[in-house]
């Protein structure tokens, strides 16, 4: 986190950030993560497209099948990127047993504040209806319907929730 925003301000230009990705570009897990990635400073520019090129095919509920959130699946990866300091191969179970811990406890936040994990819920309550994004018509039913702009809500509020776990891991690494 940069040194001069303090956390409600970091959190909240994480928020926007995936917020207007989802917005513009679209992709939830590509926007939750790329928001992550960049605020974070995680990673190099290549290794940020390749992760990006990687959670793709995660959005719209994995690969448009309307299951787990794709946002939510993007702040669980930026949750792992900053879990293990010393790199995953120098790991141990108890710091794979802690970043997973720490997944289920972002998970069921995620879950509370959304209400649902999964994109079919997701949609359905906050749209109405859940559409198959895969058929034409029903996309433009989907855009019509204002789901740019609700999903964004939800990739904002993915991005935040997952920062705010991944700050305190921050935070925890550097005491011990």
């Amino acid at each position: 986190m940069p040194d001069r925003l303090d956390r409600a301000e970091f959190l909240d230009k994480v928020e926007a950030a995936a917020s207007t990705c989802e917005r513009e570009v679209h992709g939830c897990g590509r926007c939750a993560l790329s928001a992550l990635m960049a605020n974070f400073e995680l990673g190099d520019k290549a290794g940020q497209e390749l992760a990006l090129m990687g959670i793709l095919p995660m959005s719209g509920g994995i690969a448009q099948t309307r299951n787990t959130c794709g946002a939510l699946l993007g702040g669980l990866m930026g949750i792992g990127m900053v879990s293990f300091p010393s790199g995953l191969e120098k790991s141990n179970m108890d710091d794979i047993r802690q970043a997973m811990k720490i997944g289920a406890q972002y998970y069921r936040r995620f879950e509370k504040e959304v209400g649902h994990s999964r994109c079919f819920d997701i949609r359905a309550v906050g749209l109405g209806r859940c559409f198959d994004t895969g058929d034409p018509d029903e996309y433009r039913k989907f855009v019509e319907a204002g789901a740019y702009d609700f999903c964004a809500g939800i990739c904002g509020k993915a991005a935040r929730i997952a920062a705010e776990f991944m700050l305190d891991i921050l935070e925890n690494q550097k005491k011990a």
